[in-house]
């Protein structure tokens, strides 16, 4: 059997205001920057946030704040740095929290790019062709 995989679909919402959203949290988040307001770059990457959220398919975003959870307790509880075991535990749970956060959308973030250039670039040079064989009755 062979398939031919045209076509990556993470998104859940493609509504321009979604796309938008992304493009105005980022630009708040940059202003923020430059003007050394902590308020606007929250407030950008809280926009930001939710509208790739929003563009994700829930799948997605699970399975990547389950390995954001994974990695920030690893990080922040079973095998900290020297600087993190002299936080309280109640600091440390909030880290591994705030890294999955963090975690899920940045991943998010990248797996709607790379699908976005693997949709651009499957469609002018086409796409990736698998080839599955069957296997025998004895898994040969």
């Amino acid at each position: 059997m062979s398939y031919h995989i045209k076509r990556v679909d993470p998104y859940w919402m493609t509504h321009p205001a979604v796309g938008a959203g992304v493009v105005a949290g980022v630009a708040l988040c940059c202003v923020g920057i430059l003007a050394k307001q902590t308020v606007l770059v929250i407030a950008g990457f809280a926009i930001t946030g939710v509208s790739v959220f929003l563009a994700t398919k829930i799948a997605v975003s699970a399975l990547l704040g389950t390995l954001g959870f994974f990695g920030g307790l690893a990080t922040f509880i079973l095998f900290p740095a020297d600087k993190v075991a002299d936080m309280s535990f109640m600091l440390r749970v909030l880290s591994t929290l705030l890294f999955m956060l963090l975690y899920t959308v940045l991943m998010d973030a990248v797996v709607l790019a790379a699908s976005f250039f693997y949709n651009l670039f499957g469609a002018i040079w086409g796409g990736i062709y698998l080839d599955i064989e069957q296997a025998g009755p004895e898994g040969e």
